[in-house]
């Protein structure tokens, strides 16, 4: 399954405008280079999920195939919008994403 983001703020990749992101889903090579986008952390109120925003902006570059700096110009809701759905990636049974622009693509 991949997913497409629709960008509020266009980027630019290569002089051309991208205004939306399709997401192909993380193979295991991927996993094995990149690492998880999260670290599960334990404490005195329990067990939770912590993101890795550098591993997250990762997973972005390589399943948009487009290169790392040209997300620099994303804003904190976008960023926010590409980490719900590469986490959606990782969750076990996840059919939707978080955020009104992202659509499963058949």
């Amino acid at each position: 399954m991949s997913v497409k983001i629709k960008l509020k703020n266009p980027i630019t990749v290569g002089g051309e405008t991208i205004v939306e992101l399709n997401l192909r889903e993380p193979t295991v090579s991927d996993v094995a280079e990149l690492g998880y986008p999260y670290l599960v952390v334990t404490g005195d109120v329990g067990t939770g999920m912590q993101l890795l925003p550098k591993v997250t902006l990762n997973y972005v570059s390589k399943l948009a195939a487009v290169p790392p700096s040209s997300l620099n110009s994303l804003t904190l809701s976008e960023l926010s919008e590409l980490q719900g759905c590469v986490m959606g990636f990782f969750m076990v049974g996840a059919e939707t994403f978080p955020g009104s622009s992202i659509e499963p693509l058949k």
